[in-house]
C-alpha cells in the first residue's frame, strides 16, 4: 500500500488500502460475534446439581454440594465432582442411590 502510494498509482493503494480496511472491519465483527457466543454458552453451563437436604429438593451451585447431600441425577445431567455413589436403583425415570456411607470414610 506504502509503495503505491509512493510511486503515485493512487488507485492501486486505494484498492489495497480498501481491502485492508474491510478486512479489519470484517474481523472485528467476527471476534465481537464468537466473544458473544462464546458467553452465552458459558452462561448455559453454570454448574448446578440438584440436591436434597433435610428432606428439601433444592437446586445449588456445584460448590456448594456437602458431605450429606443426597444428589439427584438424571439423564443429561452434569455430575458434581468428589460424589461417593452405592447401589443404582431405578425409580421411574429418576436414579436412586442406596448405600450408607461407612463411619471411617464420611
Amino acid at each position: 500500500m506504502a509503495v503505491s502510494f509512493g510511486i503515485k498509482s493512487w488507485i492501486e493503494g486505494g484498492v489495497v488500502a480498501a481491502v485492508i480496511l474491510l478486512n479489519v472491519v470484517v474481523g472485528f465483527f467476527q471476534e465481537y460475534s464468537a466473544e458473544k457466543t462464546m458467553d452465552s454458552l458459558r452462561s448455559l453451563s453454570s454448574p448446578t446439581a440438584s440436591v436434597v437436604r433435610g428432606g428439601e429438593a433444592m437446586v445449588v451451585p456445584s460448590g456448594e454440594v456437602v458431605p450429606g447431600d443426597v444428589v439427584e441425577v438424571k439423564m443429561g445431567d452434569t455430575i458434581p465432582a468428589d460424589l461417593r455413589y452405592g447401589t443404582v436403583k431405578f425409580w421411574g425415570d429418576v436414579l436412586v442411590v442406596v448405600r450408607p456411607c461407612p463411619k471411617d470414610r464420611c
